[in-house]
């Protein structure tokens, strides 16, 4: 068959892979036809014959074909995989000079002047090109994509599992966090690049963070979407948000172990698993010295991990501070104060709640006491069930 029109096309198409156009000719021929001679090749690819020979070296070379034993000289096209190599290269080129591009655009946002302006585009998407528009973004990623999605954002994450795939062969890292759905999603494909975790998302919205230069929010209501090319977006919304996240949600393998999944959301939730352990303890604990000693290690703790300098602090200026995070945690309808002139503290709490008080708070403030060997006299703990209340008085003795 002699060089068909439609194989012209793919002669223009493997010269971009470096090959010359008779090159390109002859290994098309070979593919269509098998094995072939010099005769053959000269009628089936359109090359004058003086060069077919000459070709079919330089293609063997290229590792394209192969020469087979016997006479006449006959050539075979290998299968168009050896050009895998070529297109890998190609990947990794465009991959750099996208990071150089990265690379100059974040250049010139450090050098515009806080006072100039600068006129910024975004997109208003359909709900037919929300679809098509994430797509496109996954196969331009480079480094990264977050996604903080519900249940329709998960949805439209399985849709685009083939860009997903790719994304991950070229070492893009994927992290998606998901409403809990009613059945745990599948992926065709594995990979140690795609991770998805489950619990806070954002209701109503899912967002769709791509490195540093994109980002997509899609409203659940209506399928529309928003596509915003600007990088201090992302840094606004994308690794801070994400990061807080994706600490409080939890994997599959432990939603899978769950049969019912209407009370997951307050089992992954730390800061409520927190707040009710305390509880737990506050109710098990009533001896003075162990509140003393938990106390302790709690300040302990805080110093390791939090700020030396909080050891430092002078007497007063602790107690102060621990008072007033004792009355954010304790909420509202409580009221923490300490008076230093008088040196009392006073607590009110709603309610008729026995035993010690509900918050860590508390005990740090009995571990600072003898930490600093300062006596305390309980003044008053009596329920007033006129008002509905509990008040505990205390009094601290002078500092030395």
């Amino acid at each position: 068959m002699r060089f068909a029109d439609e194989s012209r096309d793919l002669a223009l198409g493997l010269q971009a892979f470096g090959l010359t156009e008779y090159e390109a000719r002859v290994y098309i021929a070979l593919l269509s036809n098998g094995p072939s001679t010099v005769n053959q090749l000269q009628y089936a690819a359109g090359v004058p014959r003086t060069k077919v020979y000459q070709v079919s070296l330089q293609l063997a070379k290229k590792g394209a074909l192969k020469e087979l034993e016997g006479k006449p000289v006959k050539f075979e096209a290998l299968p168009p995989e050896v050009f895998q190599n070529v297109l890998s290269e190609r990947e990794r080129s465009i991959k750099s000079l996208r990071r150089v591009m990265s690379s100059l655009k974040k250049v010139r946002e450090r050098n515009i002047m806080p006072q100039d302006s600068i006129e910024e585009r975004y997109l208003s998407l359909g709900s037919q090109s929300v679809l098509l528009k994430l797509k496109e973004a996954i196969l331009r990623s480079q480094q990264s994509m977050r996604c903080i999605v519900d249940s329709w954002g998960l949805h439209l994450v399985q849709e685009c599992t083939e860009e997903l795939e790719t994304a991950c062969r070229q070492d893009v890292d994927v992290r998606v966090i998901s409403s809990v759905p009613p059945a745990l999603p599948t992926f065709p494909f594995a990979s140690s690049k795609l991770k998805i975790r489950y619990g806070r998302h954002m209701q109503g919205r899912s967002a769709f963070i791509i490195d540093s230069t994109e980002v997509i929010i899609v409203n659940t209501q209506t399928g529309r979407g928003f596509q915003f090319m600007l990088g201090e977006l992302k840094g606004a919304i994308g690794e801070d948000l994400f990061t807080e996240y994706w600490r409080s949600s939890t994997g599959s393998r432990t939603l899978a172990s769950v049969s019912h999944t209407d009370n997951l959301p307050f089992l992954i939730d730390g800061q409520k698993m927190g707040k009710a352990f305390v509880e737990a303890v506050s109710k098990a604990v009533r001896d003075e010295k162990d509140i003393e000693r938990i106390g302790q290690e709690f300040l302990n703790i805080l110093g390791e991990r939090v700020d030396p300098k909080i050891k430092q602090e002078s007497f007063e200026n602790a107690v102060s501070l621990i008072v007033a995070l004792m009355q954010e945690d304790l909420g509202e309808e409580t009221t923490a104060e300490y008076d230093p002139l008088t040196r009392i503290f006073r607590l009110e709490l709603p309610g008729y709640q026995e035993g010690t008080p509900t918050s860590a708070w508390y005990f740090a403030l009995a571990g600072l006491l003898k930490n600093s060997g300062i006596k305390n006299e309980l003044l008053h703990d009596m329920p007033f069930p006129e008002a509905r209340n509990r008040i505990i008085q205390r009094k601290f003795a002078a500092t030395n």
